[in-house]
């Protein structure tokens, strides 16, 4: 018979997927005699971990409390590392080695998800495994052929803002991620959009938890049509129904573009993917149009046959500064802003749950 404490830990990269793996445990649990409990301030100071079974958590806050006796691990039979391959990069090690230092059950078995994991990954992984077994569900780090992908030119960097307008104008069927590659940028395309009188919202680290929450729970609700977002919640969230990605800044590696795409075509369901590129992203364009190939989709054989970049180098380029800054984004005159507010009406926001909606998009109804 097993003591009273915590018997199995899933650790995962961000806020957001440990509260959605809160919320899968939560319809999965009754009936089984088993708590559980995701660490967080509030929980970390109030709860008794001897009475939770599974402890939800990110590793900075665990290896803490666990380093400070607060929490004891010594019992854990089961721990799961979610998105593993985010979790061993750099910055994250010296917690996972502390969170494994604190498991130290003879008999504990240890498990990695991800939908990606590159060869040195899995090599870091592997000394922390013992005998380990690799199963592969598809062909590895490819994208999913669920998922109708296309590469959009759209010029220059202006472009961007005048095709996402056009594809809002045309009628993509919501719900609608937009990927970015800062929260400046997040925050300014958020803005236009809502100007525009789209049902949008933003999301990324630099958020508080609140309002980060407030974001995620209106677009599952349907309350937000579009969501822009860094790289935050490209990583296993499960956003039921999402018909549209919309990668407007270029993914810099592949993985990163797996993880971004997979958030439509799950479960059965068919999703579309929108890629921008501008006449700078040519660098890193063969390896994506590479995978839009191998999952079927059709892309003109001059991109797969581009002179291929080396990783480090494209990880080398970044936008410029005023670009990151989102300042190259924004097209809204103060006069523009001024008409918006008088056109929402007095005491209305022109904010994304307040709004008609755009003519494109306000066709569609709900989902």
């Amino acid at each position: 018979m097993w003591p009273d404490a915590v018997k199995a830990v899933i650790l995962s990269p961000s806020h957001e997927l440990t509260a959605q793996q809160g919320r899968v445990l939560k319809q999965l649990l009754p009936g089984s005699n088993l708590k559980a409990s995701i660490l967080t301030r509030s929980t970390a100071a109030g709860t008794n971990f001897s009475k939770v079974d599974v402890l939800l958590a990110n590793p900075l806050r665990l290896a803490t409390l666990a380093d400070e006796g607060r929490i004891d691990l010594s019992h854990v039979r089961y721990l799961v590392l979610d998105e593993a391959d985010k979790l061993f990069e750099m910055g994250f090690v010296e917690q996972i080695d502390a969170v494994l230092s604190a498991c130290k059950h003879k008999s504990i078995v240890r498990a990695l998800f991800s939908a990606t994991l590159p060869e040195k990954v899995e090599e870091l992984a592997r000394t922390v495994l013992v005998e380990p077994l690799r199963v592969t569900v598809g062909m590895r780090n490819t994208a999913v052929n669920t998922v109708d992908q296309r590469l959009l030119f759209v010029g220059r960097e202006n472009g961007k803002l005048l095709a996402l307008r056009q594809l809002l104008t045309e009628g993509l069927k919501p719900p609608v991620l937009v990927f970015v590659a800062t929260k400046d940028r997040a925050r300014a395309l958020h803005k236009e959009l809502m100007y525009d009188g789209v049902r949008a919202d933003s999301l990324s680290a630099s958020q508080s938890m609140a309002a980060r929450t407030a974001a995620v729970d209106n677009f599952r609700s349907g309350r937000t049509w579009v969501l822009v977002s860094t790289d935050l919640i490209g990583r296993g969230m499960d956003f039921v129904g999402v018909n549209t990605v919309i990668n407007y800044d270029m993914p810099t590696t592949t993985t990163d573009y797996i993880h971004r795409i997979g958030r439509t075509g799950r479960a059965g369901h068919t999703g579309t993917a929108v890629t921008f590129f501008t006449e700078e992203d040519k660098p890193v364009l063969r390896p994506v149009a590479n995978l839009i190939r191998e999952s079927g989709g059709n892309v003109p054989d001059w991109m797969t046959k581009m002179k291929k970049v080396r990783a480090k180098d494209r990880k080398k380029m970044k936008l410029s500064e005023k670009e990151a800054s989102g300042s190259t984004i924004s097209t809204q005159t103060k006069e523009g802003k001024q008409k918006a507010k008088k056109r929402a009406g007095p005491g209305e926001r022109t904010g994304p749950t307040k709004r008609t909606g755009h003519r494109g998009l306000a066709n569609l109804g709900g989902f």
